[in-house]
């Protein structure tokens, strides 16, 4: 029998934080508590508050990780304050996605592009593999840049870059 995984609305489920400020602990409506689980969503930049995903990442016996989906919340708005609050703060710590705000410096060194960027979490530098995959523009006009090691940036307005930042970016979109 193949398990399948379970929606709830959010109506009546309490969410706690759990231990280390990402992993929490979750009780179903009909007292079915999961402790230490970790929220994802399924649509990290499109929709982010709703079809989050309840899953624990544990050893399997060849020491990989195997990651188990318990449940989904389909809309965090249905969650009660205090468990919304619970969820947003471990996802947020999860989804950190530093926002650039200049492009200081880029070389290209034998096809990798190398950025050196000032973000809103201080000063970052790395590399850039595939470049016309890796930064995108979306629909709500943001850039994201994934860099080598799969870490995404987020420019939220291409026209607050300094003129050479813009510059910079210009010629990858």
């Amino acid at each position: 029998m193949e398990n399948s995984v379970r929606f709830f609305s959010g109506k009546n489920i309490k969410i706690e934080s759990g231990s280390m400020g990402v992993l929490l602990n979750v009780t179903l409506p009909d007292g079915t508590v999961y402790e230490d689980v970790e929220p994802r969503r399924y649509f990290p930049i499109s929709d982010i508050t709703r079809n989050i995903s309840i899953v624990r990442i544990e050893e399997n016996d060849k020491g990989k990780d195997k990651l188990t989906e318990f449940f989904i919340i389909k809309d965090i708005a249905n969650l009660d304050e205090a468990s919304r609050e619970a969820l947003l703060t471990s996802l947020n710590r999860y989804y950190m996605i530093p926002k650039i705000l200049d492009i200081y410096d880029q070389k290209n060194v034998y096809g990798i592009l190398q950025w050196k960027v000032l973000t809103d979490r201080g000063v970052f530098s790395f590399d850039i593999r595939d470049i016309y995959s890796s930064i995108k523009q979306l629909n709500s006009g943001k850039i994201l840049v994934i860099d080598a090691y799969d870490n995404r940036y987020e420019i939220d307005d291409v026209s607050k870059l300094s003129k050479r930042g813009q510059k910079l970016l210009l010629g990858y979109l």
